[in-house]
């Protein structure tokens, strides 16, 4: 996968609260279609110059519903980006790249959340449909997808704190969405050290080939499917956040006999490959969407006389005097044997009096002595006043 330069420039403008940004993103040319990846690469420009101005991923939609005319993108006027221009367009080596410049309202007030990188780990993804990978023998298709995904979103350790990668079945998903879930998931978490667990099903590899009589069999490649369903739970609370579907059909340009290498160049730079790493971009790119404006959670693990240490550290942002909130967990299961989520939040403040990579020592403010907190209770960080 090809890094996103970044080039940021502050420019000019007649609005005191917007800033000039630039960016540069590559998108690969699939089935010719040169506008499906500029929009790619424009998405990916733009949520690069929007994560460092500080704005809403979510005004990534303004983008999918903008008109570009002239090198210039026509924008609802009432949105955060007031302006988008693309300064350079290249394609080489069926490779798409744009050069833009936007207009972002920079905004004053941000969600406290978007300080704080969240600790996850990403679980082996299942394959639910066996039989559709003889074609190709790529029998270890879901294993590679979700190894790429984990490599994709440790690049960005100033959104995601990537703990762990989980390379074992696991029983999450529609099929295990049962009571014994909230369980399952906590006792992940702790396993994992993670907040976060993001887990997927491969549902499609379906492809169909023409018959050898045909004379269009020499002459085409067929397409295939690919389709998988992403999980992201808070494994912490025992909570399901969003699952999403992502689907594509690209080119199999692999001939019926012939077996692809899901550890070669060859076939991440063929059009089936690519389309499977656009979609991990969107998935990327819906996960942060999703978190970034939620407070992160730690669990304690040592409670020792006035001090507590719990596993959220220098990597999510934690300093000295970062100040921290405490939760009794009171969790019960009601007369369905369905376990209920209950905490209750204590009157002692504590700060962070000591800071490692991925956990912390608190105090009580004074040195008063702990009362009732107890391992596996919730710390959350406390907001400022």
């Amino acid at each position: 996968m090809k890094e996103i330069a970044l080039l940021v420039f502050l420019l000019l403008s007649a609005n005191t609260q917007a800033q000039w940004f630039q960016a540069s993103a590559s998108a690969q040319v699939i089935n010719d279609d040169i506008d499906q990846a500029r929009e790619m690469a424009l998405k990916k420009a733009v949520k690069d110059a929007l994560l460092y101005s500080g704005g809403e991923i979510s005004n990534l939609q303004q983008v999918e519903q903008g008109v570009l005319v002239e090198n210039k993108l026509l924008l609802n006027s009432s949105g955060e980006i007031k302006a988008l221009q693309v300064i350079n367009e290249n394609q080489e080596n069926g490779l798409l790249t744009v050069e833009i410049k936007v207009n972002i309202i920079a905004k004053t007030e941000q969600c406290i959340g978007k300080k704080y990188p969240k600790s996850i780990a990403v679980s082996r993804f299942t394959m639910n449909v066996a039989e559709q990978t003889v074609q190709g023998q790529i029998y270890d298709i879901h294993k590679k997808i979700s190894e790429t995904l984990f490599k994709q979103l440790s690049l960005n350790p100033a959104l995601f704190d990537i703990r762990n990668y989980v390379d074992k079945p696991l029983k999450l998903g529609e099929k295990y969405n049962n009571i014994n879930l909230v369980d399952t998931l906590r006792s992940l978490s702790a396993q994992t050290d993670s907040q976060f667990v993001i887990f997927g099903e491969i549902n499609d590899l379906s492809v169909q080939f023409e018959s050898k009589n045909s004379f269009s069999y020499w002459l085409t490649t067929p397409p295939r499917h690919f389709y998988m369903t992403v999980y992201l739970y808070d494994a912490l609370q025992g909570e399901l956040i969003f699952s999403k579907q992502y689907r594509q059909k690209a080119a199999w340009e692999y001939g019926k006999e012939e077996t692809a290498d899901l550890n070669s160049k060859r076939f991440w730079e063929y059009q089936y490959g690519q389309g499977i790493l656009n979609l991990l971009e969107q998935v990327d790119t819906d996960i942060y969407q999703a978190i970034q404006c939620e407070v992160p959670k730690a669990r304690v693990f040592t409670v020792a006389s006035n001090e507590i240490q719990i596993n959220l550290g220098k990597k999510n942002g934690l300093q000295p005097g970062t100040m921290i909130n405490l939760s009794y967990s009171n969790n019960f299961k009601d007369q369905f044997g369905i376990e209920r989520q209950s905490a209750t939040v204590a009157e002692q403040t504590m700060k962070v009096i000591q800071s490692y990579e991925n956990s912390a020592v608190l105090t009580t403010i004074d040195n008063y002595p702990l009362s009732n907190i107890q391992i596996n209770d919730i710390a959350t960080i406390k907001p400022l006043q």
